[in-house]
């Protein structure tokens, strides 16, 4: 799940204001191979492709750090069925990658951060893998990363727990393709909450607190409509035309 998306950090001062912010990513088209086991092995992964995470609160007026977030590189996958939803539960270990970059006072701010280990779990509805179009309901039942001893951030989390009053519904659509591969069209509006704690010594000094948002996270896009086809090749006829033309 997820993810190029925006994650932001914390507030805890009143009298400041941290906001994370990141830098819309369009997904791009996701297959995966036949039976179309989750989640999806997109090269992606999750991205938020319009929205941004965001952190109020613990940075100097007018400032703030602007986070481009990709979920993705998932391993160690365990599936079984049932669920909250009637169909998979899917266990799994992913990477986040954070790209942050700061305004205001913290301009010329700029760091690559990776979350490792980040422990994930969805649930899916019933499908027929058989199908060649399966629509089914998804679930972030449980999201949490973390990173000690960084340089920036003395503690640094992220958690997206629907059992624990951070809902995080979505949906998946697999369709087939001509070559037996499956088109993924899959996001979550994932209710996030980022904990954070400056480190001695870094900008961030005497900084912590914590935030939570929704924001929307997708992979892959949804398979084109025929028609589109259709135009794209009467372009390709007529740009043809016009280089014999010339």
């Amino acid at each position: 799940m997820i993810l190029k998306a925006r994650l932001g950090v914390l507030g805890g001062m009143a009298a400041a204001a941290l906001m994370l912010v990141a830098t819309p990513a369009h997904a791009t088209i996701c297959t995966i191979p036949a039976p179309g086991e989750l989640p999806p092995s997109c090269t992606e992964g999750y991205v938020s492709p319009s929205e941004a995470h965001m952190i109020i609160d613990g940075l100097p007026a007018g400032s703030e750090i602007i986070v481009d977030a990709t979920h993705n590189e998932f391993f160690n996958v365990v599936r079984a069925p049932g669920g909250n939803l009637g169909g998979e539960i899917e266990q799994f270990t992913s990477f986040v990658q954070l790209h942050m970059t700061g305004t205001g006072a913290l301009a010329g701010y700029e760091r690559f951060i990776g979350l490792n280990n980040v422990a994930v779990e969805t649930h899916v509805g019933p499908r027929n893998p058989s199908d060649p179009v399966q629509s089914f309901p998804t679930e972030m039942v449980n999201l949490f990363g973390q990173l000690f001893g960084d340089p920036d951030f003395a503690q640094f989390s992220i958690t997206a727990r629907s059992g624990n009053g951070l809902p995080s519904p979505g949906h998946t659509t697999l369709t087939e393709l001509p070559g037996g591969d499956f088109n993924v069209d899959s996001f979550f509006d994932i209710e996030y909450r980022i904990d954070f704690q400056g480190a001695p010594g870094s900008l961030l000094e005497g900084l912590s607190g914590s935030t939570t948002a929704t924001i929307r996270m997708q992979a892959g896009e949804p398979v084109p409509e025929p028609s589109t086809f259709l135009l794209m090749g009467l372009g390709v006829v007529g740009w043809l035309g016009l280089a014999r033309r010339s």
